[in-house]
């Protein structure tokens, strides 16, 4: 799959997740920002487990390709990850462990509910 194809993919993704109904969102940007900055914080954690966020920066640094600051800044909430780190970090994890720490046990009307939807 190329990049120019992505975004079809996504949207059909969305149509499959919505039973083929199109719907249009009006997200809570903030919200949305910073639950998916903080899952994806829980996820880096489980990916490359430390007794602290250095360590894991450490650790993560290398298998990312990415500078320990940079990554201390994603597990403090300071900046998101590109979409390529990611697909990274939830390869490592596996489909079930990824899932696991994206959804935290909340249904989708949960989540929709903490980023403005209702």
């Amino acid at each position: 799959m190329s990049f120019k194809t992505l975004p079809r993919v996504i949207s059909s993704g969305v149509k499959f997740l919505l039973n083929g109904r199109e719907k249009s969102f009006v997200v809570n940007r903030v919200e949305a920002r910073e639950l998916a900055r903080s899952r994806f914080a829980e996820a880096l954690r489980e990916a490359f487990p430390g007794v602290s966020d250095n360590e894991v920066a450490r650790r993560a640094a290398p298998v990312l390709g990415r500078s320990e600051r940079q990554i201390q800044n994603w597990l403090s909430g300071m900046s998101s990850p590109v979409i390529e780190d990611v697909y990274t970090v939830c390869a490592i994890l596996g489909v079930w462990k990824t899932m696991e720490i994206l959804t935290a046990d909340q249904t989708r009307n949960d989540i929709l509910g903490q980023i403005g939807q209702r």
